[in-house]
C-alpha cells in the first residue's frame, strides 16, 4: 500500500473520498503515507478529485471494453448499476508497458458479474474473456506464424496444445446467435485459435471425442496415454482417436514434444 494505491481509492470510492475529509489519519494507517503524501491528498479539493475520478472510471471502463465489448454493451444496457459499481470499486496500481487491450481488469469484471447477472452472460463473459487473451498473446501470435514439424511414421512424444490455440468448456453455447444473456443452456466444447495473418480468431465447436482429446494434450501424457484415456472415456476405438491426433498435430493445433514413448 501507498500513496498510488491511496490516489487510486479516493479517486474510485466515494468512501474514501469522505474518510479523507473526515479521518484524514485513519487513511493514512490505512494505506501507510507519510505526512507529506497525506498532504498533498487533503490539499486537492473535493471537486477536482470528483471529476478526476469520473475520468478514472471512464478509462477503466474503456479499457474493459476493448477485450469485453459484447458484454460491457449487455451491462450498460440491462445492468448499468453493475457497471458502475464495478468502476467505483476497481483499485489497482497501473503495471508497467500496460497496454489497452490488457485483461487484467477484463477477468475482474468476470468475476464481478458472477452470480449477479443471469449464467448465460457469465459463461459469454467468460467466451469473450478468452478471446481476447488469445487475441492480445504474443506467444500466440508468434507460435501461429512457426512452421508445423509432424516426423514421418507413427506419433512420438508428448503431445501438447499449441499455445495458438485455446480448448473451453461452458455451460451454454457461446457460439449461439445473441443476446449473450439468454444463450441456450446446453454443455458446449470449443476450440479456439489464431491463424497466421488472419486478425480474427477461429472459433470450432468441438463434440465430446475431440474435447477429451485436447483436454489431455497438455504435455504431460504421452501419445499412447493419451489414446488409452480417450478410448477409456468416450468409448471411440483406437484407430480413429489416433487418426484425430495426427490431423490435429498435421494442423498444428497440437505440438509434439520430446519426451516418454
Amino acid at each position: 500500500m501507498g500513496l498510488l494505491e491511496a490516489l487510486a481509492a479516493v479517486l474510485t470510492r466515494e468512501s474514501e473520498l469522505a474518510t479523507l475529509r473526515e479521518h484524514p489519519a485513519r487513511l493514512r494507517r490505512r494505506y501507510g503515507l507519510s505526512d507529506a503524501e497525506l498532504a498533498m491528498l487533503t490539499g486537492a479539493s473535493p471537486a477536482g478529485l470528483r471529476v478526476t475520478g469520473e475520468s478514472v472510471r471512464g478509462k477503466l471502463v474503456q479499457k474493459v471494453t476493448a477485450c469485453l465489448p459484447a458484454t460491457v454493451a449487455e451491462l450498460k444496457a440491462h445492468h448499468p448499476e453493475l457497471l458502475d459499481g464495478f468502476a467505483a470499486a476497481t483499485v489497482r496500481r497501473p503495471r508497467p508497458g500496460e497496454g489497452v487491450t490488457d485483461s487484467g481488469e477484463a477477468g475482474q469484471l468476470v468475476t464481478w458479474i458472477d452470480g449477479r447477472v443471469p449464467t448465460p452472460l457469465v459463461d459469454f463473459a467468460r467466451y469473450e474473456l478468452l478471446c481476447g487473451q488469445l487475441a492480445g498473446d504474443r506467444r500466440a501470435a508468434q507460435a501461429a506464424g512457426e512452421p508445423v514439424l509432424v516426423p514421418d511414421g507413427p506419433l512420438r512424444g508428448m503431445p501438447g496444445v499449441s499455445p495458438a490455440a485455446r480448448v473451453a468448456f461452458f455451460d451454454h453455447d457461446v457460439t449461439a446467435e445473441p443476446p449473450p444473456s439468454r444463450l441456450p443452456a446446453r454443455r458446449t466444447s470449443i476450440l479456439l485459435r489464431r491463424q497466421w495473418g488472419e486478425p480474427a480468431l477461429r472459433v470450432y465447436r468441438i463434440n465430446d471425442a475431440t474435447a477429451a482429446l485436447l483436454g489431455r494434450c497438455d504435455g504431460t501424457r504421452n501419445v499412447a496415454e493419451v489414446i488409452a484415456e480417450v478410448i477409456a472415456e468416450v468409448g471411440a476405438d483406437a484407430e480413429r482417436v489416433t487418426g484425430m491426433l495426427t490431423r490435429f498435430a498435421a494442423a498444428g493445433v497440437v505440438r509434439l514434444a520430446p519426451g516418454r514413448y
